[in-house]
């Protein structure tokens, strides 16, 4: 067990955060080289495998962050002890990295630690630190650089940045809103420092022959042509999406395209989803010297977890569905833009397309009597229909 709780350790998260499971710090060694540790929170030493908890965990297969429901994997007592939270000592698996300059790893190292973050930040105030870039929070900066370097280094192994705007359904005053999410670059370096973590536990697992599910990704397509070709429009990544292979997961280490990694593997939400508690246990196992999960037993969980992914994706998709049709039909606005991305069923009428204004990409049933092209933009009436997609009218 590593005592790290003297680093000033970082949390940034969104506003209410249910499970809160990554921070990060930045160490010093030798005069100025720098350290980065990541850390994970460890619900996995609260309970055993094949214990009530990890059943019932497993039969979920991951947490559901419905538009107005919350559903946990895990028991709410388990979650409040394996929460990181300002200024409260937490166990956590953690793994430091040393970089070299252009930004590839030169060494890293997991262990099982103990930390204390001393702060705890919403996106929008880590984002205002970086921009003012106050002197004495050089670490938060630093590490900034660090993960700056680090993509740029994906990305010349043929990593995908998907640069695009997200979008959130909120539910304000009785009224449902869609509210746009800009990426700035506190997301940009929480989601490295994730991508990261997966990478070095890949290559930590695949180092001691234990097995995992790692995910593996091809990309099938020339991704820079297609983007060059697109470059101006807003549904270019939505387009490349269409070319490329879809990722999956498996007990065999294979490359990580879209990722520009050798291999990777999901560990950093082990209290939300199931197969990231399985990484985090097969690795926390190893270090204190308790049996591993097998080959076998590890294949049989991805295929349970599977078909229980497939039901919550569901799920999210009907409960989506459920509020943008109340939004739609609330809305004062008789037309909206969509930019037209594919047919996916042309005689049913099944069409993928992308509402700029509220970057929305989403199947949708399409009336429309002239011809349609990729990337073209049409004007539509949203349509009252009991169809279990939306329907709209050119």
């Amino acid at each position: 067990m590593r005592d790290l709780t003297n680093l000033k350790t970082f949390i940034i998260d969104s506003k209410d955060p249910k499970e809160v499971d990554d921070a990060f710090s930045l160490e010093l060694f030798e005069g100025n080289k720098k350290k980065l540790w990541i850390h994970i929170s460890n619900p996995c030493k609260l309970f055993l495998t094949d214990s009530k908890i990890d059943i019932d965990a497993r039969s979920k297969s991951s947490s559901l962050y419905l538009i107005n429901q919350y559903i946990p994997m895990l028991p709410a007592e388990i979650i409040e002890k394996a929460n990181l939270k300002q200024n409260k000592i937490s166990d956590t698996i953690s793994a430091s990295i040393i970089f070299n300059d252009d930004g590839s790893i030169n060494k890293y190292q997991i262990v099982e630690a103990k930390i204390k973050p001393k702060y705890q930040l919403l996106y929008e105030d880590a984002e205002e630190i970086i921009e003012l870039e106050p002197k004495e929070e050089f670490e938060i900066i630093e590490i900034k650089n660090l993960l700056l370097k680090s993509i740029n280094y994906r990305k010349k192994q043929g990593a995908i940045i998907f640069d695009t705007p997200g979008y959130k359904i909120n539910i304000k005053n009785g009224n449902v809103e869609i509210n746009n999410i800009q990426k700035c670059i506190s997301h940009s370096i929480v989601s490295e420092s994730m991508i990261l973590m997966g990478y070095v536990t890949s290559l930590y697992l695949f180092e001691n022959n234990i097995a995992t599910p790692y995910r593996t990704h091809k990309i099938n397509c020339d991704a820079n042509e297609i983007l060059e070709r697109y470059k101006d429009s807003d549904i270019k990544y939505s387009i490349l999406k269409q070319y490329m292979g879809k990722s999956y997961i498996t007990t065999k280490a294979n490359k990580h395209e879209s990722l520009g990694l050798l291999k990777y593997t999901q560990c950093t939400s082990p209290l939300r989803r199931y197969l990231d508690l399985i990484v985090q246990r097969q690795v926390f196992n190893n270090i204190n010297n308790i049996e591993r999960l097998s080959q076998n037993k590890i294949n049989e969980l991805i295929d349970i977890t599977k078909i229980k992914q497939l039901e919550n994706n569901n799920i999210y998709k009907n409960d989506k569905l459920k509020y943008l049709n109340i939004f739609f039909k609330n809305e004062i606005k008789t037309s909206h833009k969509i930019i037209f991305i594919k047919w996916i069923n042309n005689k049913k009428g099944i069409a993928l397309v992308y509402f700029p204004e509220y970057s929305l990409e989403l199947l949708i049933v399409l009336f429309i009597s002239v011809e349609t092209y990729t990337n073209k933009i049409y004007k539509v009436k949203y349509n009252i229909s009991n169809n279990n997609l939306l329907e709209f009218i050119h």
